[in-house]
């Protein structure tokens, strides 16, 4: 009966309704040319904007483990469906409370039994399905060839596919690399080190961990974490010094996927990077260079399905067999690169490049147009819609009017894509001969100097470096990871006006003996924000930033800082001036009323 169900789908439903015909886009699988790719459009080109800059360092994290593991995402990070305000705990004792008994009685012998049964999850595992610190092990060891300490890393995953039937925990060893971009131990270092989750009291910088050695007679020493810190994820959504309750919590899998979405478009590449490729690549890799066994362990297969020839093996044979045929010497390199993702990379290409010429010759899509006559309609002629009797099928044609428009957007976008990988080649063959624009590699334009920095390293690593030479260059790019931990880059409304005002007065000589203003005055600006101009971790230009008008700093103090000082133990002004003094407050009140007597600046009561 399913047979033929499926053979109706494909012979009738399909064609009828211009479905897309299953497995017609083919299995792309990376290599290491596509992860260098990312790797670098991360670090160097991405002009994306994250919550806390330590994303972008989880992500290369992120990027390098699905690729050296094959790994499915839900094992790095979380996938569980959870409760709007994200707290799996709440429910359990939700639960639990209402089966306990009722006004008070104490519960039975079949409700204590059902307690224990929907609580042992959460109870027995105490930790989320994402990498945890106390899956991960860094040691120390005497290497057995040149015995040098070196540092090595072993990593248990264990929530695979179909873990709660049978779980098949999988451990993968990690060493240095040559290549400072792909040094998976460097990222993971680096993060730990700005959580401070070594026990170690001494291992508080990158230079100390890498430097450590073994204590004779010892051969292996094992760098612990701090008891808090086992059952916390390394790939988290926010940083651990937010004072939010919920920065302990994972990095969800939506945000990786969208992210990873967004930077292989942006990158040049024609079809979007899922997770997915990443698994095949690995399998792939391992395929003919390990033992069928060790490929089906790593990839948490059964052997007896023969799942990998059937869903994972790369559909672009790797074999030169014509040259082989003919006995001649095969092309190995040549076909390896034709098998792979990222063949027709474009750098010129990126996820949003309509431009706006082509927006603006775009006919309107008539479904919402007959969606706007009919909101119009609905209102009347009048603005105000609260207490009318249409209120609500207004409203919610103005959520389907959105999501109508946004589907408009992206359904051009991706049209506009496809259009321009099928067309580019032949307009470029066309041109023959004739001056073409030349492409010029985008100007890097960092805000943050020790991305720059971290970038230099680990894009223009130099070759032929000594162990010593190689050893300091990866301290410096992790400690930079480090301090990049510690930043972020707001988005800022016309940001782009004002730094082109900046170059401009920069090119304006002034005179070496006249001292410039003081970036930071005690008497701040009534548009400036008096959070922002003591976060050292913005630039100075962020920091002393000036809304357009005094309501809007007031809604991005109320959005972004008023919840975090109301819930924070201890509240103090951070502006430069006041840090000496070691200010303390009672509550945001007080904190409200400092700022207006010394800083001049009035906030909403």
């Amino acid at each position: 009966m399913g047979e033929s169900r499926l053979k109706w789908h494909d012979a009738i439903l399909v064609p009828k309704y211009n479905l897309q015909p299953p497995c017609i886009l083919g299995k792309d699988v990376a290599n290491a040319d596509t992860l260098l790719a990312l790797l670098t459009f991360n670090i160097k080109y991405d002009t994306g904007i994250f919550s806390w800059e330590g994303h972008r360092v989880q992500l290369a994290g992120c990027y390098l483990g699905l690729a050296f593991t094959g790994a499915r995402p839900a094992e790095f990070v979380d996938r569980e469906k959870m409760s709007d305000d994200g707290e799996c705990q709440e429910i359990f004792q939700t639960v639990m409370k209402n089966i306990s008994g009722y006004e008070g009685e104490a519960p039975d012998k079949h409700s204590r039994l059902l307690e224990d049964m929907i609580s042992q999850e959460y109870e027995d595992r105490g930790r989320p399905k994402a990498l945890c610190y106390e899956d991960i092990l860094l040691m120390i060891v005497c290497h057995p060839e040149t015995g040098e300490d070196i540092l090595v890393m072993y990593i248990r995953l264990m929530h695979h596919k179909g873990m709660d039937n049978k779980p098949k925990p999988t451990v993968f060893h990690f060493t240095l690399t040559r290549r400072l971009i792909f040094c998976f131990i460097s990222v993971i270092v680096s993060l730990a080190v700005h959580d401070r989750a070594f026990a170690a009291s001494n291992l508080t910088s990158v230079r100390e961990v890498f430097q450590a050695r073994n204590q004779k007679p010892v051969k292996c020493t094992p760098l612990r974490w701090k008891e808090e810190w086992l059952k916390r994820p390394i790939f988290r959504q926010r940083d651990e010094d937010d004072p939010d309750e919920r920065r302990y919590q994972p990095l969800p899998y939506h945000k990786l996927h969208y992210d990873m979405e967004r930077q292989s478009l942006d990158a040049g590449e024609e079809n979007k990077i899922e997770p997915k490729v990443w698994r095949r690549g690995a399998a792939n890799a391992a395929n003919g260079n390990a033992s069928d066994a060790i490929r089906d362990q790593m990839m948490r297969h059964d052997p007896k399905w023969a799942t990998f020839n059937s869903a994972y093996i790369n559909e672009k044979v790797k074999f030169h067999l014509q040259n082989a045929f003919l006995e001649e010497p095969t092309e190995d390199s040549l076909l390896a690169m034709l098998s792979h993702i990222g063949l027709m990379r474009d750098p010129r290409a990126s996820k949003d490049m309509v431009p706006d010429e082509v927006w603006e010759m775009m006919p309107p899509d008539p479904k919402i147009e007959a969606l706007k006559k009919e909101r119009a309609r609905l209102k009347g002629g009048r603005y105000r819609i609260k207490g009318s009797e249409h209120e609500g099928q207004i409203r919610e044609l103005t959520k389907l009017i959105a999501t109508k428009e946004q589907q408009w957007k992206k359904a051009v976008k991706q049209d506009y894509r496809k259009q321009y990988f099928y067309n580019r080649p032949t307009w470029d063959m066309e041109a023959g001969g004739e001056e073409q624009e030349e492409y010029v590699e985008p100007v890097i334009d960092l805000q943050i100097p020790e991305r720059a920095q971290l970038a230099e390293i680990l894009c223009n690593q130099p070759d032929n470096l000594s162990p010593a030479e190689l050893l300091e260059l990866r301290i410096q790019a992790a400690e930079l990871m480090v301090i990049l931990c510690g930043k972020r880059e707001p988005a800022r409304p016309g940001r782009i006006r004002q730094r082109a005002r900046a170059q401009t007065q920069a090119d304006v000589p002034v005179k070496e003996e006249s001292p410039g203003p003081d970036p930071f005055p005690l008497l701040m600006d009534r548009k400036q924000c008096p959070r922002c101009i003591g976060d050292e971790t913005l630039s100075q230009e962020e920091r002393t930033f000036k809304y357009c008008r005094p309501a809007v700093m007031f809604d991005h103090f109320d959005r972004k800082h008023a919840q975090q000082l109301g819930s924070a133990r201890q509240m103090s002004c951070n502006h430069p001036k006041c840090k000496e003094e070691a200010l303390e407050f009672k509550h945001l009140n007080h904190f409200k009323n400092h700022v207006e007597s010394v800083h001049g600046v009035k906030l909403r009561a």
